[in-house]
């Protein structure tokens, strides 16, 4: 598996002692981007193909807090790779001990025609590739739409939240979900989906529903569509 250190830094503090979730999110695209640009498919020669990696979906499970006293090492391999979609884990650990798993499923994306496109099979042989079969988390579970959830407040899509592909950044997108959270509500699970894509300047409704063991939130544009949606269960 392709490993890469992420150092925490004073902002991922959520206090003395343990990090932000929004971390551990960072962490996991942080060692998904190294890692394309280690088999040679980063983000300029995916320009050049007129190519981009569309998130769609992602679980993420926490097994321990995330402390702040040492480096984060995050571990990704591609499950699959096949047709239009990428299915890739990655393993987060924390001074010799699993803290956090996730699975992703990722679209490749026609830039010029704006549709889906096959994976190249030169592609498909870069990457490392990982059975995650025996961890029964690695199954991605995708998070159900809760269409009438209550619109608490509105966000606005800013240039700090802004990806290279000029959409709101799916770590971002993420953070604006987990904003709407209680601050003392620990989180064991999220289910990630990213239905639109949202724009700079675009006005956004932040909607939460309460479900079991935790809270569903999405963020509605002015034309009723979903951008982002995920659950967030408790521990």
């Amino acid at each position: 598996m392709y490993k890469y250190l992420y150092d925490i830094r004073y902002s991922n503090f959520k206090d003395f002692d343990n990090v932000k979730v929004s971390t551990v999110l960072d962490a996991i695209q942080e060692v998904a981007i190294r890692n394309s640009e280690y088999a040679g498919f980063g983000i300029n020669k995916l320009r050049k193909m007129d190519r981009a990696w569309l998130l769609q979906g992602m679980n993420v499970c926490f097994e321990k807090g995330i402390k702040t006293s040492f480096p984060i090492e995050a571990y990704t391999a591609v499950k699959s790779l096949k047709g239009v979609v990428s299915e890739r884990g990655c393993i987060i650990m924390q001074n010799g001990e699993t803290v956090a798993k996730s699975i992703a499923n990722w679209c490749l994306l026609d830039t010029k025609r704006m549709r889906l496109a096959k994976v190249p099979e030169e592609m498909t042989n870069a990457y490392e590739h990982c059975d995650f079969d025996n961890d029964t988390f690695f199954i991605y579970e995708r998070p159900e739409i809760i269409e009438d959830a209550s619109a608490l407040y509105k966000v606005r899509v800013s240039n700090k939240e802004l990806d290279t592909n000029m959409h709101l950044n799916n770590q971002k997108g993420a953070e604006l979900l987990m904003d709407a959270l209680p601050f003392d509500f620990e989180i064991k699970k999220i289910s990630l989906i990213y239905p639109n894509p949202a724009y700079l300047g675009e006005e956004l409704d932040v909607c939460v529903a309460e479900i079991e063991n935790g809270y569903y939130v999405h963020l509605k544009n002015q034309d009723g569509k979903i951008c982002v949606a995920g659950t967030f269960e408790g521990r």
